[in-house]
């Protein structure tokens, strides 16, 4: 990592043997460990961070998301002693915000979400040109930046991380 000095090994990404353990018949299997990007540091972005991946046979994203909420919501509760908590997002001087791990955490589609938000209609099929050209439209409506390439995936996530 040029800009803090460091020398860092980059290895393989750690799902691919993950996956390889969940073919081979491990039905579940899990890696905490550090992680680097080959890319630049900013006030927004570390490219140096702790994961912890998990990957389970036979589950679909709702069992995955029900693992998640419980993992999370138990170390909050475990570490603070209640659900919810207060952080400074923007700095000790000035208003904390609560955060409220409390299970059961709300879900939602992301696409009906942003229509909801932003009274639109967005295109369901994002793999077309007029879907992409129209998030595009919309993006630049709302003053969300994205840099290229303007994919249909990468505004559709901007426009999450705005509004979501």
């Amino acid at each position: 990592l040029k800009e803090l000095d460091l020398r860092v090994h980059m290895r393989v990404a750690p799902e691919l043997h993950l996956k390889m353990l969940v073919i081979g018949g491990i039905e579940r299997v899990f890696e905490i460990g550090r992680n680097f990007r080959n890319e630049g540091i900013d006030l927004t972005h570390n490219p140096e961070f702790t994961s912890c991946e998990f990957y389970m046979a036979y589950a679909d994203y709702k069992q995955l998301m029900d693992m998640t909420e419980d993992l999370l919501s138990s170390l909050v509760l475990a570490l603070k002693g209640d659900y919810k908590f207060q952080y400074h997002a923007h700095g000790p001087d000035n208003d904390p915000i609560t955060v409220d791990f409390t299970p059961p955490w709300p879900r939602f589609s992301i696409v009906e979400e942003i229509e909801r938000q932003l009274g639109v209609q967005l295109p369901r099929d994002s793999s077309s040109e007029a879907a992409r050209e129209e998030l595009d439209r919309l993006a630049v409506r709302e003053s969300v930046e994205c840099v290229p390439p303007r994919s249909a995936a990468r505004l559709l996530d901007k426009l999450c991380g705005r509004f979501i």
